[in-house]
């Protein structure tokens, strides 16, 4: 624990860190305040502040490639880690999801709408559209922008800190509900994938693998 809370001291002396956490909580901040309907604009809302801004930050402030925060296939060697634990953690997710399925009011309580549960073309629309948008924006953001910022300070603990800034965003929000569970658990699966990785493309291939497979189970069980 020693070595963890020199790794903190040394994060607040570096400005750059600095400058990046407060851009950090300021994208947050803004897309909990911002004023928006829910839907589209919701969406759109979330595409401008955990998005747009975070990108124009690291090209025009920081004035690197993207790649840096995640946004690559990474070489050979990362590549294949991205894919392995890519696999291992949808297994994981799988595995988590299932108990919960079996263990707790997860099954009674995660809804989805008749017409897309009693429409193949309608669920997968929501599937490659609503679903893959709502998780790029997440992987992008917390695995991507959020890891990344704190990956050369802090290690593997990155991953612990974009997990919880997740969970108090969810809180702040007020949404903690059995319909965000299958996001917190690739918020954390997810996390890891993109450290072993140095890529958050694999932790968002693997998280839409997870949904498209969890929806598909509870669709075929409550037919």
């Amino acid at each position: 624990m020693t070595d963890v809370f020199k790794k903190i001291g040394n994060f607040f002396k570096d400005s750059v860190l600095s400058v990046s956490s407060f851009v950090i909580l300021a994208c947050l901040f803004l897309s909990v305040s911002f004023p928006a309907e829910a839907g589209f604009q919701q969406i759109t809302k979330n595409l401008f502040f955990m998005i747009l801004i975070p990108i124009l930050y690291i090209k025009l402030v920081l004035k690197t490639n993207l790649k840096n925060f995640g946004f690559t296939l990474s070489d050979k060697i990362n590549r294949k880690a991205g894919i392995i634990w890519a696999i291992l953690m949808l297994f994981t997710s799988l595995l988590v999801v299932y108990l919960m399925i079996n263990y707790t009011d997860f099954k009674k309580s995660y809804a989805l709408t008749d017409y897309i549960a009693n429409n193949f073309w309608i669920f997968l629309i929501y599937e490659l559209i609503v679903v893959n948008i709502l998780l790029f924006i997440q992987s992008f953001f917390y695995q991507g922008f959020v890891l990344f910022t704190f990956f050369k300070k802090l290690d593997y603990w990155s991953v612990f800190v974009q997990f919880f800034l997740y969970l108090l965003f969810i809180f702040v929000l007020g949404n903690f509900s059995w319909q965000l569970a299958p996001f917190i658990i690739l918020s954390f699966t997810g996390g890891w994938v993109a450290y072993k990785s140095h890529s958050f493309i694999y932790s968002y291939i693997m998280g839409l693998l997870f949904v498209i497979i969890l929806d598909s189970y509870i669709i075929y069980t409550i037919k």
